[in-house]
């Protein structure tokens, strides 16, 4: 699979997760960036009542405790999507509560690397 495709499957895989998970489509999503990293950025998921949510601290701390967990889903997904194309090593987030707006930064990896998603994954072996 060609850079540019792995782009647009990551793109739509982003898109399924956010409909799967949330029962909502995104207001966008968009995949940018060459080589190993790729910079997936997804605005306007937010329902409109975490929205109203977000300046209570304790609120807005909670919102970003649940999306952070829901989003750790998201890399056996994308690693299942792109297949041999090169194995996602590595995805940061980074999660804008008041611009309604999530950022991944997604490394790929080669096919030959191990990915240990699981600390006690690597202790069985």
């Amino acid at each position: 699979m060609e850079r540019q495709q792995v782009r647009e499957r990551i793109r739509e895989l982003t898109l399924a997760f956010f409909q799967a998970k949330l029962g909502l489509t995104p207001r966008s999503v968009e995949v940018r960036g060459g080589g190993d990293t790729l910079e997936v950025r997804v605005r306007g998921f937010f329902a409109p009542a975490e929205k109203a949510l977000i300046d209570h601290p304790k609120e807005r701390r909670a919102i970003e405790d649940y999306y952070l967990r829901l989003f750790d889903q998201l890399l056996p997904l994308l690693n299942a999507g792109v297949g041999k194309a090169g194995p996602i090593v590595r995805v940061q987030t980074l999660l804008d509560l008041r611009g309604n707006e999530c950022v991944f930064m997604v490394t790929l990896g080669k096919e030959s690397e191990v990915i240990i998603q699981n600390p006690a994954e690597a202790e069985r072996e």
